[in-house]
């Protein structure tokens, strides 16, 4: 047996022997990209959220997924074919991924770039790359959901992604020069 892995109690199921705690440490041991998923609300306005629970499912169609927890605000009142937008944040956007992690969630939008895109959904300036989608399918699993996008629109822009790992955010240094 590993000297690092924790033999549940006799009266407890395995399953439920790993703390929340542990879990997100361990996973946060992945590095990923920080995104920033947006949307409108059903008044019009503007809504974005940090995420970096973010991949790509399939090129045919194209499909990407997010899985956000299922008490954001981000879900209330989110439709099928509902239009959102995947945006990469770039190396150096922390403050945004930040500011759109805070629970104040009024005035996310206010004072920074942003246009709308395909369908009318806000893309995040400066970023490294957008997604614009429609709800393709919404998987409960867990505290989260998962929400599969059709993308619909890809927008690309030059620089690096901003990456989170080990509880902090980090940068590429460069190619190692090992690309096929």
């Amino acid at each position: 047996m590993n000297a690092n892995a924790h033999a549940a109690p006799a009266n407890q199921p395995a399953e439920q022997a790993i703390r929340a705690a542990e879990f997100r440490a361990a996973c946060g041991l992945f590095a990923s990209g920080v995104t920033i998923v947006t949307r409108r609300l059903p008044d019009g306005s503007p809504y974005g959220m940090t995420v970096s629970s973010f991949t790509s499912v399939s090129l045919e169609p194209p499909l990407v997924l997010v899985c956000i927890d299922r008490n954001a605000r981000f879900l209330q009142d989110l439709a099928a074919e509902q239009p959102f937008a995947v945006n990469v944040l770039r190396e150096h956007q922390q403050h945004l991924a930040a500011r759109f992690a805070d629970r104040n969630e009024e005035n996310r939008f206010a004072g920074i770039e942003w246009t709308p895109g395909w369908r009318n959904v806000p893309l995040v300036g400066g970023v490294v790359v957008t997604f614009a989608c429609a709800l393709h399918q919404r998987i409960e699993s867990g505290d989260h959901l998962i929400l599969v996008g059709e993308v619909h629109d890809i927008q690309r822009h030059k620089g690096g992604p901003l990456i989170w790992c080990d509880r902090g955010y980090h940068h590429l240094p460069g190619n190692l020069g090992l690309n096929p």
